[in-house]
C-alpha cells in the first residue's frame, strides 16, 4: 500500500465510501439529511460562520460512520464470534457516531433560528 500513486489513493479512498455506502444503512441516512441540512441552508441563507460549522458536523458525522464502519469490519474479520467486550466496543464505536449526530443537528437548528430572528 505504501508508495502509491495519488490516483490509486483517491480510488481507494472512494471505494472505502463506496462500500460503505453500499453496505450500511446508517451511512446512507447520514447522507441524506447532510443533502437535506444544504438544501435548507440553501434556502434560510445562514450567515457564512454557520455554513462552515454544519459543514464541519456533517464531515465529522461521515468520518465517524466511515470509522465505525471499517473498526465493526475488522474486529469482525479478527474475532466472528460473539464477546461481550467486542459487543461493547461496537457500542461505544455507535455512542461516537450518535454524539456526533446530535451534536450536528443542535448546531443546525441554531443556525436556523438565528436566521428566523430567534
Amino acid at each position: 500500500m505504501k508508495n502509491q500513486t495519488i490516483t490509486q489513493k483517491l480510488k481507494n479512498a472512494t471505494r472505502g465510501i463506496a462500500f460503505t455506502y453500499k453496505t450500511e444503512s446508517n451511512f446512507r441516512l447520514h447522507c441524506l439529511s447532510a443533502v437535506i441540512v444544504i438544501i435548507l441552508l440553501a434556502v434560510f441563507q445562514p450567515d457564512w460562520i454557520w455554513w462552515a460549522l454544519i459543514i464541519i458536523c456533517i464531515a465529522l458525522v461521515i468520518a465517524a460512520e466511515l470509522i465505525n464502519t471499517a473498526l465493526e469490519n475488522l474486529i469482525d474479520h479478527l474475532h466472528p464470534e460473539i464477546h461481550p467486550q467486542i459487543g461493547k466496543v461496537k457500542d461505544i464505536l455507535a455512542g461516537m457516531v450518535l454524539v456526533l449526530s446530535i451534536t450536528a443537528i443542535i448546531i443546525a437548528l441554531l443556525a436556523v433560528l438565528d436566521t428566523v430572528g430567534y
